[in-house]
């Protein structure tokens, strides 16, 4: 079962040039900011949540087929680019 006390990253897998849909959990307000790396570490993309309390979009395009972290605070969430 999945830990809703952190965030979510649906579809997961991604298709290609697609975007990836983040939701936040009720409880606690996430950090101000994330940061996309790839599986070895290395930062891909970074920006600002404007929207604390709901839901954030981001776009996948130019980034390709392979495994991703979207880190938010002290959290982390895997996802996969197909």
């Amino acid at each position: 079962m999945k830990d809703f006390s952190r965030f979510m990253v649906t579809p997961n897998p991604v298709p290609l040039n697609a975007s990836i849909t983040v939701q936040f959990p009720l409880v606690a307000s996430p950090a101000e900011s994330y940061h996309i790396t790839d599986d070895n570490g290395q930062l891909i993309r970074r920006g600002k949540i404007q929207d604390r309390d709901r839901e954030l979009s981001l776009s996948t395009g130019g980034m390709q087929d392979g495994v991703y972290w979207l880190v938010v605070g002290d959290c982390r969430e895997r996802f996969t680019i197909v």
